[in-house]
């Protein structure tokens, strides 16, 4: 089959200054290829430079700036957006230049994957009519565009990366949740791994914060916890990584927030260190040398991709019980409100003090992060390609032989049936008999 994958016009293809939704196609896309595939990424370039991901036939898409149009031109494309109520300036020529890159490949996609786009749908399906427009939402979709409702009727299928997501999705827009499939992130393992020494007791505990620099995603939280506990004379430090955008923009002393934490973080002396902005492929080896990741946004979080690739390094993790990170976490992780900080200082002080529930907790998160993998995520994938014109629901499936049996497996593993947590193994073990078994 071929997989095309549509970036955010605002995001590069990138391990130096990509976000979320670019890790997330390269992973899917290395899979698909493993297993005989063709994929194609249509993406915008890096604006400085920088190196893309080298994972597909990787081709360039344009969304024209402000200085590519004269006055009046820029006046004219105002009034256009303004006409179809776009989320973007200037999408229009994001959606030429994509279409033109549609158009002119030699091979026909059996399926378009568009991330976080409700409206890309119906210019993908003029462009390449055959195809199947998948639209896989990775946040709340906060969309604002004219006729939002034709455009999701081109769409042949939603893949929301969580059950959060997929309730707001189908309450917001409008769209059954029997069009709607869930795909959870994985992890890779042959990047993210425990240290051979992760389950020794050492000193002092190393606790992480790894994420945007924004007033949402909890830094100061846990920055707070771990002052707290150091002032009672426990061997804690803190390592906070991260900048107030994708990447480090140069300007960072503009935003206030991201100055009171530094504030926070220069008090605290050498109990904690400030990393700024951390390229991917460096990313593995930073979590790998701590004992604790602190998760603790204060908005809905789609799902949390930062969890597992924790998890898989042999953190323990502390995260708030908001938005899809209940899921990501499963039962590995302790959660709570992330408007108390009484809990967050409690489990950090029962890990510094306790080594045998900090080794517990690590053991747990290598368990559950074995669950939940990049190849599972691509199987489910080709699965949603291949289900055309079918009903999602598991109940519409029957467990018979054959292609209908797969279908009804992976469907349970994306969690679209309900079950407690006693079923969890016998719904992994059948996801990993199909991953064994799935081709091209």
């Amino acid at each position: 089959m071929h997989f095309v994958f549509l970036n955010l016009p605002i995001e590069c293809y990138s391990p130096t200054c990509g976000g979320a939704i670019s890790t997330i196609i390269m992973e899917v896309s290395r899979t698909l290829i493993e297993a005989g595939h063709a994929v194609s990424v249509l993406t915008v370039a890096p604006a400085d430079g920088g190196r893309e991901y080298d994972v597909g036939d990787v081709i360039g898409v344009r969304m024209k700036s402000r200085n590519d149009y004269s006055f009046v031109q820029r006046r004219l494309v105002a009034l256009y957006r303004k006409m179809h109520r776009w989320d973007w300036p200037y999408y229009g020529s994001y959606v030429r230049s994509f279409q033109s890159s549609l158009r002119k490949m030699k091979s026909r996609p059996d399926a378009v994957v568009v991330f976080n786009d409700l409206v890309a749908a119906k210019y993908i399906r003029e462009a390449a009519p055959k195809s199947r427009a998948i639209c896989w939402l990775q946040n709340e979709c906060r969309t604002h565009p004219k006729n939002v409702a034709k455009a999701v009727e081109t769409t042949e299928r939603f893949i929301t990366c969580s059950q959060y997501i997929r309730k707001w999705t189908a309450q917001h827009h409008g769209i059954n949740e029997n069009r709607i499939e869930v795909i959870p992130s994985g992890v890779d393992e042959e990047k993210f791994f425990p240290r051979g020494d992760y389950l020794c007791s050492r000193r002092p505990l190393r606790v992480l914060f790894l994420g945007r620099i924004d007033p949402n995603k909890g830094a100061d939280l846990a920055l707070d916890a771990v002052q707290e506990v150091r002032s009672e004379g426990h061997d804690v430090t803190i390592t906070v990584a991260g900048a107030p955008w994708f990447y480090s923009r140069g300007d960072d002393a503009k935003d206030t927030y991201f100055m009171m934490l530094k504030g926070k973080i220069d008090a605290m002396g050498s109990g904690a260190a400030y990393m700024g902005h951390v390229p991917r492929d460096q990313v593995p080896a930073l979590i790998r040398e701590h004992d604790v990741a602190c998760v603790l946004s204060r908005s809905n979080e789609p799902f949390g991709l930062v969890v597992l690739e924790a998890m898989a390094s042999g953190l323990a993790v502390l995260a708030s019980n908001r938005g899809g990170l209940p899921e990501a976490c499963g039962d590995a992780a302790i959660l709570g409100n992330p408007d108390d900080l009484t809990w967050i200082s409690r489990a950090i002080r029962q890990f510094a003090t306790n080594p045998s529930l900090l080794a517990k907790h690590k053991e747990m998160s290598i368990a559950h992060a074995r669950t939940m993998t990049w190849r599972l995520a691509a199987s489910r994938l080709q699965a949603v390609v291949e289900r055309r014109g079918v009903n999602p629901t598991a109940e519409s499936l029957h467990c018979g032989s054959g292609r209908d049996h797969r279908v009804h497996v992976i469907n349970s593993a994306c969690g679209s049936q309900g079950g407690g947590d006693s079923e969890l193994s016998s719904r992994v073990a059948q996801v990993v008999t199909h991953e064994k078994n799935w081709q091209g």
